[in-house]
């Protein structure tokens, strides 16, 4: 006589819900429940400091920064970035109060006329004078 092997039921994971959603019996969920999103919005984004600079300043020459506050130093000059062939410009994200500045060629030849301010968060556009 031959012989046979004992039949295994395998319970579905529906049959296995349904017989859990049965009268009196509250359904079995394996997922874990999703915390809640707070109702809080975030803040507003930092707007980093800037200042644009319009001035040919010609070929082969750089525009540096010198002054107090926002991380500069009226020793050594930041240098500013090209973005044109006549604008020029230095950001920052360092936090300060107030700013004090001026522009230089070449970080040597200062600005003439008073030295400029800045404030966080500001945008500032100008065209330098030189001697």
């Amino acid at each position: 006589m031959p012989r046979t092997s004992p039949v295994t039921k395998r319970r579905s994971k529906k049959a296995a819900v349904r017989r859990a959603a049965a009268p009196g019996k509250k359904p079995v969920s394996k997922k874990a429940a999703r915390p809640r999103k707070s109702p809080v919005k975030k803040a507003a984004p930092y707007e980093p400091a800037r200042i644009v600079v319009k001035y040919d300043v010609g070929f082969n020459n750089t525009l540096s920064i010198r002054g107090n506050g926002a991380g500069l130093s009226w020793d050594r000059g930041a240098p500013l970035k090209n973005i044109g062939p006549d604008e020029w410009v230095w950001e920052t994200n360092a936090p300060f109060t107030d700013c004090e500045f001026k522009v230089l060629i070449n970080d040597q030849n200062y600005e003439c006329g008073e030295n400029h301010h800045l404030s966080p968060s500001s945008k500032f556009q100008y065209t330098p004078n030189f001697p």
